[in-house]
């Protein structure tokens, strides 16, 4: 019986047998390691045996304290050049962590939905989709803060955005609703290829690109705008819309909204908070709305909790807004949200 993880390339599989072999390469000339006698042994890498994963975990745990930066490894009953390769940090995470890398392999997470209104109408224009897993004792800022040190991100994010696309089709959400769909530019290397499984779950439901938002989440400085651009073009070129999430919060920038020109621009809540009565919030919000006609992107106010936030997201033109005081994520669309539908 042996556990089988996904590597760090998403869509590829490791099996992490309970006893079996550790390649282990390092970047330059090998040198004596103390974690037993290898099999095998070059300038560049070895082999070494493992009895039972606690042992190998502790193998793992001891080329960290030995700081053999660079090196890779990969594990199996019998290990060949051919098995996928991941950083020894990456490896111990799987081990150390097996119920997180668990739920990511065995795609053991949901969609929930969280409304979106259009304040002109006060009518539903769509959801956005928020994962969940199967387990309440992990929440999803948990799960990806794993996967991140996995190597699993790529995996993961592609799976939720499945979820998501599935979660449309299971509740028959009508044609003309828009489902806004989280994504992770960092784990998208090449559109065509990285994107193919979301393209080919939207053909499999039959369901119009014209009612996906896909919209960036990043928790880091995008370093290549150049590539998230691509990324755009190729959801626009499916049919499909981009949003831009948190502007005004971390990296998402006014600057960065300008240069990507998104169909939907979303305000970080720290500027819907409490914006009716705080007047540098007031002078952020005009801006943002200035630059959304220019390039004629629709505005989504995040966060509204209060009966006086919605009012004055209204009077100063905002199209569309989401928060508790509209209607909080649930499992499915059937619930009552604070407006008539």
């Amino acid at each position: 019986m042996e556990q089988s993880y996904t590597c760090a390339t998403c869509g590829t599989v490791l099996h992490i047998p309970h006893a079996g072999e550790l390649l282990l390469k390092l970047p330059g000339t090998n040198k004596n390691l103390s974690i037993g006698n290898p099999h095998k042994q070059t300038d560049t890498y070895s082999i070494f045996p493992y009895f039972t994963l606690q042992q190998l975990e502790q193998m793992l745990l001891t080329l960290r304290h030995q700081n053999v930066n660079g090196a890779v490894c990969t594990v199996a009953e019998k290990v060949t050049h051919s098995y996928p390769m991941i950083s020894v940090e990456e490896l111990l995470h799987r081990i150390s962590y097996p119920q997180f890398t668990e739920i990511i392999y065995q795609q053991a997470f949901h969609s929930y939905v969280q409304p979106i209104i259009s304040i002109e109408n006060e009518k539903i224009y769509g959801y956005e989709h928020l994962l969940r897993t199967d387990k309440p004792e992990v929440s999803p800022a948990a799960l990806f803060a794993f996967a991140s040190e996995a190597g699993l991100t790529s995996m993961l994010d592609q799976r939720a955005r499945q979820t998501a696309v599935n979660k449309r089709a299971e509740e028959g959400i009508a044609k003309g609703i828009k489902s806004f769909i989280n994504f992770l530019p960092s784990t998208i290397y090449n559109p065509d290829s990285c994107l193919r499984q979301t393209f080919q779950a939207v053909d499999k439901y039959h369901i119009d690109p014209r009612d996906l938002v896909f919209e960036v989440v990043e928790t880091e400085k995008v370093e290549d705008v150049a590539r998230l651009k691509r990324i755009f073009k190729r959801y626009k070129q499916e049919g499909m819309l981009v949003a831009l999430d948190d502007v005004g919060a971390g990296y998402a920038t006014l600057d960065l909204f300008k240069e990507l020109e998104p169909d939907f621009v979303k305000i970080d809540r720290t500027y819907i908070s409490y914006c009716d009565s705080d007047i540098q919030k007031q002078e952020f919000l005009y801006k943002v709305i200035e630059v959304a006609r220019e390039l004629g992107t629709k505005v989504l106010a995040e966060g509204i909790e209060r009966q006086e936030e919605l009012n004055y997201c209204k009077q100063i033109g905002i199209d569309l807004a989401q928060g508790y005081f509209i209607g909080r994520p649930s499992p499915n669309t059937a619930f009552d949200y604070f407006l008539s539908p």
